[in-house]
């Protein structure tokens, strides 16, 4: 019986540091920037005249810029327009905004910039007032490691 327990001790080892040397220390992207960014409108509005395959730089404030690469500009339904960037700048961060025009013809914006290999990233929130703004978030509350090991 005690070969099968020191055995059983050896594999319980093996697989805590396979699993200890498999996690990464994911890096912070948005560590300069404030948790809460103010967004104008007009400013998301005109993300939505993006070509894909050209670069666009997006000045949400005078202190964050987000340039990058836009992947796709898509009608997708009549009420729905999707834009995805890739900003190398950012660690190829994607930033993905939805504009909804709603059953009262009002517009609403959804989106997130957000990398999977990072710490932190953005959500696009709006407040009671109809003011938008970017609200960072940790995005290992957000998104499940689907890896397997």
């Amino acid at each position: 019986m005690k070969p099968l327990s020191k055995i059983t001790l050896l594999l319980m080892l093996a697989l805590t540091t396979i699993t200890v040397s498999a996690q990464k220390t994911k890096p912070r992207l948005f560590g300069q920037f404030p948790e809460v960014i103010d967004l104008s409108k007009s400013t998301l509005q005109q993300t939505f005249s993006a070509i894909p395959g050209h670069t666009i730089n997006i000045a949400f404030n005078d202190q964050f810029h987000f340039e990058g690469i836009v992947l796709s500009n898509e009608i997708k339904y009549a009420n729905l327009q999707s834009v995805l960037v890739k900003s190398a700048a950012f660690g190829n961060a994607i930033f993905q905004v939805s504009r909804l025009t709603n059953a009262d013809n009002s517009i609403s914006y959804v989106g997130r910039i957000i990398n999977p290999d990072a710490q932190d990233g953005y959500e696009i929130k709006k407040d009671n007032k109809d003011n938008y703004r970017f609200q960072k978030f940790e995005t290992d509350r957000i998104l499940q490691d689907c890896s397997y090991q």
